[in-house]
């Protein structure tokens, strides 16, 4: 019973965050200086030019990365630790394992964020 509330937590934790993955590359690329006809994108001038986004500095979009980054794997690492192993004495290979695949997950998406934010000129 117990095991089934927390897949059922997982996979609904699991939309959320997909969810606020879409809106929030959504939002970045409506703030992108890009869309703005005018500008030439250099080495010192990215960050948005919607005037009440000025104060936010690289850090925080970094920051926003890392959240985003910790969310999508961790939900996913605990969707797949989840399976069933027929063994149950190899808690701790098991458990490294899931360690390996949510430091993997978390390089990944966060690659895949920062990438994006330095396309869309937010970050240099």
């Amino acid at each position: 019973m117990f095991f089934q509330r927390l897949r059922r937590f997982s996979i609904v934790s699991l939309g959320f965050s997909l969810l606020l993955l879409v809106a929030s590359g959504i939002f970045v690329y409506q703030v992108s200086p890009l869309r703005e006809p005018t500008f030439q994108p250099n080495n010192a001038n990215a960050g948005s030019l919607v005037p009440w986004l000025r104060g936010v500095t690289e850090g925080h979009w970094f920051l926003f990365a890392n959240i985003l980054a910790f969310l999508l794997s961790t939900n996913i690492t605990l969707i797949l630790s989840q399976q069933r192993v027929s063994n149950r004495n190899d808690w701790l290979q098991r458990f490294m394992l899931m360690i390996s695949v949510w430091v993997i997950l978390f390089i990944i998406f966060w690659i895949m964020f920062v990438s994006y934010l330095l396309q869309q000129w937010l970050i240099d």
